[in-house]
């Protein structure tokens, strides 16, 4: 039987060769019956009852009762329709598959409920994880970076949501981040002991951590074959980021208890923290509520 690269196709699609090789015959022939069909395609008579039930049994073909019994091709137009459907189905469970493969999910110590945290162990999953959170943000992203060359891999996807959304990277310095087209904030020194706390905790403590305004995050690090992650999804993210949007919103406001700056550097600090204190109280409360709304 000719028609080679028909078969062949036929087959990218999930027909065996013999399948395809009967689908193609029925619509040659119209209405055959066996004896015609296996003229045609030359499958072998044992096994010609058994490809005809397999099209009926997948719809791409349907049986003619009479005597003898004859068959009729499903439309190739409606075939290449169920085709193609079957395709996207088949891809989705495969991503699916890979994606399932690649996660590993486990409980926050701190929590008895449904899994919130996901190990992701390839670039393939991080990058498909971070587009979700970016497209998903409503309005903020904030970003805490020890790590330039991170975002420097993901800069493009980064402009991408700054035309729409407001992304806020705060670093410790600008070193590696030179001609960056998003701005760098550095950490406020007076803010800097509780971002560092919040870094090393349990929830952010990668080299660079992506937290949305709708209580998930992405933390980051490089290791030796590559990048791994955590891609998070628990209530606390909702205070950690109105914490950290207050406090950048606030820097120059914040006073830190005097036992978290103990460094000599930090001293000169100190002071301008004790001004601050004497803000008018009411005030300061009125606006913090309004903050965190």
């Amino acid at each position: 039987m000719k028609n080679t690269e028909l078969v062949s196709n036929l087959k990218k699609f999930g027909l065996s060769e013999n399948e395809a090789k009967a689908y193609i015959g029925l619509v040659l022939l119209g209405e055959p019956g066996v004896r015609e069909l296996h003229t045609v395609t030359e499958i072998p008579r044992a096994k010609i009852y058994e490809v005809v039930n397999s099209l009926i049994e997948k719809k791409y073909a349907e049986m003619i009762h009479g005597t003898p019994t004859h068959y009729k091709p499903t439309d190739p137009k409606d075939l290449v329709q169920m085709l193609h459907e079957d395709y996207e189905k088949t891809a989705g469970s495969i991503l699916k598959d890979f994606e399932e493969m690649d996660i590993t999910s486990f409980h926050d110590d701190l929590n008895d409920n449904a899994a919130s945290m996901w190990y992701l162990r390839s670039e393939w999953t991080i990058r498909k994880k971070l587009a979700e959170l970016f497209d998903e943000t409503k309005n903020h992203l904030i970003i805490l970076s020890r790590a330039p060359d991170i975002l420097q891999d993901i800069k493009n996807e980064l402009i991408d949501v700054s035309k729409k959304k407001d992304v806020w990277i705060l670093s410790e310095n600008v070193s590696g981040f030179e001609n960056f087209p998003i701005p760098i904030r550095i950490f406020p020194k007076n803010i800097y002991p509780l971002l560092k706390d919040l870094e090393e905790s349990h929830i952010v403590h990668q080299s660079c951590v992506i937290i949305s305004d709708t209580k998930k995050a992405i933390a980051i690090k490089k290791n030796e074959t590559g990048i791994e992650a955590r891609y998070i999804s628990q209530q606390v993210l909702g205070f950690l980021y109105k914490t950290l949007y207050y406090f950048i919103l606030n820097a120059d406001n914040i006073v830190v208890p005097e036992e978290l700056l103990t460094s000599d550097e930090d001293e000169k600090t100190c002071e301008r923290c004790q001004k601050t204190r004497h803000l008018n109280e009411d005030k300061t409360a009125k606006n913090v509520k309004k903050r965190l709304k």
